[in-house]
């Protein structure tokens, strides 16, 4: 388990995050939920270490492998789809290991026959399909969404999502994902953390009472439970 113990960050005397304690269990999803600018992004970072936080403890995270999924695939174009993959997979991986492990995922994300492609000449769906097999294809024991969905329309953000459940289901690591999106949030997490505009804190904990597949938009609970945060919480871009 990851705990945050009053995590603050401060940037040009303005402060950002105040006071955050959180707690990420193996296993499962968590969604941290807010408007955009309130300094999810910020406390990714400090999760990952890319940055240090002010003051406050981050304990469990010693040791533990982080892959990182964004909004953007941010792929490398003079790297083909299947070079993309390759490179980050542990040096001590033997080439035909490697080669397997590969083209394995490619078939999982529906790239078969595209290996050889180079990130301009595939969709901007392949391209997102392309950045979640990176993501998952190294198996690590943290990974950590900031929006990836975000700027997808509704159809291929909905064949992302089911996308992402597949995978998830079959490797289970500890997920973090920051969004502004409820239906997101619902849809995915075991938790739920509601954060307020800056200086940012915790509005609230939610645990969804949802089996995870059983979450959909067409559930009764699932409606329920959006108008309820929806309406105590003003959830904005």
């Amino acid at each position: 388990m990851i705990k945050l113990l009053n995590i603050e960050k401060s940037f040009n005397g303005t402060k950002i995050l105040d006071k955050i304690s959180m707690e990420f269990e193996e296993k499962t999803i968590t969604a941290i939920l807010g408007p955009s600018g309130c300094g999810k992004t910020t406390l990714l970072r400090i999760v990952a270490g890319l940055i240090n936080a002010d003051s406050g403890e981050i304990t469990g995270n010693d040791g533990k492998t982080l892959s990182f999924l964004f909004q953007e695939p941010r792929l490398l174009p003079w790297k083909n789809a299947w070079k993309n993959l390759e490179i980050v997979l542990p040096d001590s991986v033997d080439r035909l290991t490697r080669k397997k492990i590969c083209f394995e995922m490619i078939e999982k994300v529906g790239l078969k026959g595209y290996e050889n492609h180079m990130p301009a000449e595939l969709s901007g769906g392949m391209r997102q399909r392309l950045a979640m097999a990176r993501a998952f294809i190294v198996q690590a024991d943290i990974l950590l969404m900031d929006e990836p969905f975000q700027s997808l329309d509704l159809r291929r953000k909905g064949q992302m999502i089911n996308l992402f459940k597949e995978l998830w289901k079959k490797q289970r690591p500890l997920v973090i994902m920051v969004t502004h999106d409820v239906q997101e949030a619902l849809l995915l997490s075991d938790k739920i953390y509601v954060l307020s505009d800056k200086p940012t804190g915790i509005l609230k904990e939610i645990h969804n009472p949802m089996a995870f597949d059983e979450r959909n938009v067409k559930n009764e609970r699932f409606y329920a439970l959006e108008k309820e945060i929806i309406s105590e919480y003003v959830i904005g871009e």
